[in-house]
Order: C-alpha cells, then sequence, then structure tokens
C-alpha cells in the first residue's frame, strides 16, 4: 500500500504531544534529529559538532551516539522540544517555517529564507541543507553567514510564562532562543498574527550543516523522533570518553 503524504507540520504536531521532558529530574523525552557518519569520519564529525555547538548555533550540548554497523548515529536535540515543553505547561504554541538566518557581525539581523511548514512534505532545514546554502562555517569563523533557524508563534500575553519556562530549560542544557519578540511585532523580519508573538530558534542541525560544508559524507535527518534525556550526554564527556 502507498504511504499517505504527510507534511511536515503534521509530523512535527505529532512529536511535539509526546515530549516528556521533566527538567528537575534529567529525564523524559525529547525531539531529537539524527544523523549518520562513517566511523572514520566520527572523530572529526564530533569535533565540528564541538564547535558549532561552543558557537551557540546548537539547542543543547547533549548527544547521543549509536552504532549502526560500519557508521554511527548522533541524535542531537531539536528545537521543537521547546514547542513540546510550552505545550506541556498550557502554551499554544504553533510551528510556522523554517530557514536561513543572516548574521552579521555575531548579530542576527534578518530571516532571508523561510519554508513554511504547513507547506511541505519535507523538513525545511534538510531542503536548505541539501541545496548548500548555509554559511555556518563562515559565521562561526568571521561572525557573518547564514545560519538555519526556525520560527514559532505563541498568543502574546503568554510571554512572561514563556520566559519563566525557556529559564527552567536553560538549567537543562535546553537554550536555543535567537529572539522572543514583542506582541503584534516582527521578528527578524518576519511578521506574526494579530495578539500574538513570535519566536525565532536555532536550528538544531546547524552542527550537521557545518560538517556538511566542510565536505563530510553525513546524512542528516531532521525532527527525526523521540530520545529520553537522560540516553544522552554532553559532548565533551562523550569526546573525553573516547579518548
Amino acid at each position: 500500500m502507498q504511504e499517505p503524504l504527510v507534511f511536515a507540520l503534521g509530523r512535527i504536531e505529532n512529536l511535539i504531544h509526546h515530549v516528556s521532558l521533566d527538567p528537575e529530574r534529567g529525564a523524559g523525552r525529547v525531539i531529537t534529529n539524527r544523523s549518520l557518519v562513517a566511523r572514520e569520519d566520527l572523530h572529526e564529525t564530533l569535533e565540528i559538532f564541538k564547535d558549532a555547538i561552543d558557537s551557540d548555533l546548537a539547542v543543547s550540548p547533549l548527544i547521543r551516539l549509536e552504532e549502526a554497523g560500519e557508521r554511527f548515529r548522533i541524535y542531537t536535540v531539536c528545537s521543537m522540544t521547546i514547542d513540546g515543553y510550552l505545550i506541556k505547561h498550557g502554551i499554544p504554541v504553533r510551528p510556522k517555517g523554517g530557514g536561513l538566518i543572516e548574521v552579521i557581525d555575531r548579530e542576527t539581523v534578518r530571516f532571508t529564507d523561510m519554508i513554511m511548514y504547513w507547506a511541505t512534505t519535507i523538513d525545511p532545514l534538510d531542503l536548505l541543507i541539501a541545496q548548500e546554502l548555509t554559511g555556518i562555517c563562515d559565521m562561526m569563523r568571521t561572525g557573518t553567514g547564514r545560519i538555519l533557524g526556525n520560527l514559532h508563534e505563541a498568543p502574546m500575553l503568554s510571554r512572561d510564562t514563556i520566559e519563566d519556562l525557556l529559564d527552567e530549560l536553560r538549567e537543562a542544557g535546553i537554550m536555543g532562543v535567537v529572539e522572543l519578540g514583542e506582541p503584534n511585532m516582527e521578528v527578524l523580519g518576519m511578521p506574526v498574527e494579530r495578539d500574538h508573538l513570535g519566536m525565532a530558534l536555532v536550528g538544531g542541525t546547524n552542527p550537521a550543516a557545518a560538517a556538511v560544508e566542510l565536505g563530510l559524507d553525513i546524512e542528516t535527518e531532521s525532527i527525526s523522533g523521540l530520545t529520553d534525556i537522560s540516553e544522552m550526554c554532553h559532548i565533551e564527556d562523550l569526546m573525553d570518553r573516547m579518548l
């Protein structure tokens, strides 16, 4: 039987409602991205991932490594985890789209490209990586480039609660908020619906995109599934154990 078309928004919403993260306990499910890399490229890939994480271009320094024959799967935290956590606490946040954010002198300026989640069956960030439109290594090296990010909306009256919940996530090592907008105001050049505020989040696949830019053969699937955060560890700890 032929599989039905599933738009990105539907797949995202299904995963968001299964997030069960408890920051205080350091347990529960988070949404993850998955990258597949050859065994011989693993160390170099992790070095690139670490550089991107240290440059604040990832949602979290937590990763999971899993053997897959002659290759390894690397799981990183997806920014959609933030939506799941907000929804769990009563904030009806909505993912809108993914795109490229222009950065100049390490200051985020605007979205230069945007693909809406309701309009595509392919994750926008995966598409942008495949089209080689990112400039993540340029940003890490010079402070100017194009990084992956996404846009979300929430009711404007929830702003204070959102800030409190983001603080809770930060304590659990989950960050990635580029800009939390003011009610009815654009976020990085993108308009929001009336009586809403926008939230721009860094794309969780920026580390993988940086590896692609540097010529590594790496297959990445954004928003690939759920992982218990207790099975993940800080990338520095993982690399220390591998020495």
